[in-house]
C-alpha cells in the first residue's frame, strides 16, 4: 500500500510563510510526523503531493534522505484539492491512503485499516474531542450509509478526520467530477455518496487535529504534551519529578536521530552499570547505584515519549521495554543483595528474592488482566507500586544504606496492590 499527502496550499489563515506541512510541533515538523507513522503502517511509497513554495519541501525531504518519499507537483495547486488527488494519479497503482498534510492524528487506531480493501472509505470520528466540531466537516448517517456530508449540517453522526482508503479505480471518477464541476475533495465525496456507498472507518475519540490557524497550532502543542508525553498510568514519581525531567530531555531528543528503541536500550545499559556499582558493595558505589537507577528510571520514560511525539509508537517497541525492564529490575536486586552480602548476612538474599518476585508479579497481573480480560484494571485507591516508585526507593536505599529496608518496603507494597487487584476482581466477576 501506497500513501499520498495533500500538501499543496498555501495556509493563509496560519499567516506563516512556510508550508503548513514544515511547520515545527515538538521538534518535529508535521511532514516528518506523517512520514514516521505511514512508514510505521507499513507503507512502500510515499507522494506528497506540492504546490505553494514546493521548493521548500522537496529541498527538506532531500536533506533528509527518504529514500521512500516523493514529490507530485501539482501545477494547479490554487484550484480546489481534488486536483491534487489527482496529481497523484501516475505514481499510485494500488491501495492507498489518502491524507491531509495539515491533519496531526494518533498512529495505533489506523494499524487495522491498512488491511481493508476498498474502492473509497472514509475515516470518521464519531466522538470527536480535540478538535474544533463547528470547523469539522460532519457526516451523516442513513442506515449505516454516509447520507450527506458538509460543515453547516446540523444533525450529523460523526466529523471527517481527513484520512481516505482508496484505490486507483476512483481516478476515473475524479476526473469526471472535476468535469462536472466538482473541483473540490468534498464535492467529489458528495457526488461519490449520491450514487455510491461509502463505508467508513470510526476511530472514534482519537487524537487527530486540523491545524488551520495559529491557535490551532498552540492548542495542539497542548494537546500533544498532555496526552502523548504525560501517560495517564503514571505512577506517583513520575506525575511529580520523572516526567518533568523526561519531558524536557525528549523535547531536544526529539530533534535528533535517535530512536524509541534505542533509548530504551540506553535506559537498560544505565539499569545494568546500576547493578555493577551496587555489587560493587563499596559505600561510594552504593550511592552511585541509587543515582545510577533513577536515571534509568527517568531516561525509561523518553523511549514512550519519542514513540509518541515521532510518530514511532509500535507493538514490538512496547515489548522490548517490557522484557527489558524486566532483566534490569532483577539484576537491580541481584547487585543490591550481592554487594550488600557482607554487610546484613545471607538474610539479604530471602529479601531481595521477595521484592524481586513481588515487583515482577506488579508487571505480570496487570498486563495478564488486561490480555485476558480487555479492559484496563480497577485504579481506585491503587497503592503506589509501580516501577517508577519501586526503582526511587531502590534509589533511597543505595544513597542512605537501607537497601534491606528498601527491599522490605518494596515486597509490601507490591504484594499489596496485587492482592489489591486480586480481591477486586473476583468482586466485578
Amino acid at each position: 500500500m501506497d500513501a499520498l499527502i495533500l500538501a499543496a496550499g498555501d495556509g493563509t489563515r496560519m499567516g506563516s510563510s512556510r508550508p503548513k506541512i514544515l511547520l515545527t510541533i515538538n521538534g518535529i515538523t508535521l511532514l516528518e510526523h506523517h512520514i514516521n507513522a505511514l512508514n510505521a503502517l507499513g507503507i512502500k511509497n510515499i507522494y506528497i503531493v506540492t504546490g505553494y513554495k514546493h521548493q521548500d519541501i522537496e529541498r527538506f525531504i532531500k536533506e533528509k534522505g527518504y529514500r521512500n518519499v516523493f514529490t507530485v507537483y501539482n501545477p494547479d495547486w490554487k484550484k480546489g484539492n481534488a486536483y491534487s488527488v489527482i496529481a497523484g494519479e501516475k505514481f499510485l497503482k494500488r491501495p492507498f491512503l489518502l491524507v491531509m498534510g495539515d491533519h496531526y492524528y494518533q498512529l495505533s487506531p489506523l494499524r487495522p485499516l491498512v488491511r481493508i480493501r476498498a474502492d473509497f472509505m472514509m475515516v470518521v470520528d464519531s466522538n470527536p474531542r480535540y478538535v474544533d466540531v463547528d470547523e469539522a466537516t460532519k457526516v451523516r448517517f442513513e442506515k449505516g450509509r454516509v447520507v450527506e456530508i458538509g460543515k453547516g449540517l446540523k444533525e450529523f453522526d460523526a466529523v471527517d478526520t481527513g484520512i481516505f482508503l482508496l484505490s486507483p479505480s476512483i481516478f476515473p471518477f475524479i476526473k469526471n467530477s472535476i468535469k462536472d464541476g466538482a473541483e473540490t475533495w468534498n464535492d467529489v465525496k458528495r457526488l461519490w455518496i449520491a450514487k455510491n456507498p461509502l463505508p467508513v472507518y470510526d476511530i472514534n475519540g482519537a487524537l487527530w487535529y486540523d491545524v488551520d490557524t495559529p491557535e490551532d497550532f498552540e492548542n495542539l502543542k497542548r494537546i500533544i504534551k498532555e496526552r502523548e508525553i504525560i501517560k495517564a498510568r503514571d505512577g506517583i514519581i513520575s506525575k511529580t519529578l520523572n516526567r518533568r525531567i523526561s519531558s524536557w530531555l525528549s523535547q531536544h531528543l526529539v530533534k535528533t536521530q535517535i530512536t524509541p528503541n534505542q533509548i530504551t536500550l540506553i535506559s537498560f545499559v544505565i539499569a545494568l552499570a546500576s547493578a555493577v556499582f551496587f555489587g560493587l558493595g563499596r559505600r561510594w558505589s552504593s550511592i552511585m547505584g541509587g543515582l545510577l537507577i533513577q536515571i534509568s528510571s527517568i531516561v525509561d520514560g523518553c523511549d514512550g515519549e519519542i514513540a509518541r511525539l515521532k510518530g514511532l509508537s509500535s507493538a514490538y517497541g512496547a515489548w522490548l521495554d517490557s522484557v527489558l525492564d524486566r532483566w534490569a529490575d532483577a539484576a537491580v536486586i541481584t547487585g543490591m543483595a550481592w554487594g550488600t552480602y557482607h554487610q546484613f548476612g545471607w538474610i539479604i538474599w530471602p529479601l531481595a528474592m521477595i521484592a524481586l518476585a513481588g515487583s515482577l508479579s506488579v508487571s505480570y497481573t496487570e498486563t495478564r488482566y488486561e490480555a485476558l480480560f480487555r479492559k484496563p484494571l480497577n485504579r481506585s485507591k491503587e497503592i503506589p507500586a509501580k516501577r517508577d516508585v519501586r526503582l526511587f526507593l531502590f534509589m533511597l536505599g543505595g544513597i542512605f544504606n537501607l537497601i534491606p529496608h528498601a527491599f522490605l518496603i518494596v515486597s509490601t507494597l507490591s504484594f499489596a496492590e496485587v492482592l489489591r487487584r486480586l480481591l477486586l476482581s473476583t468482586v466485578e466477576e
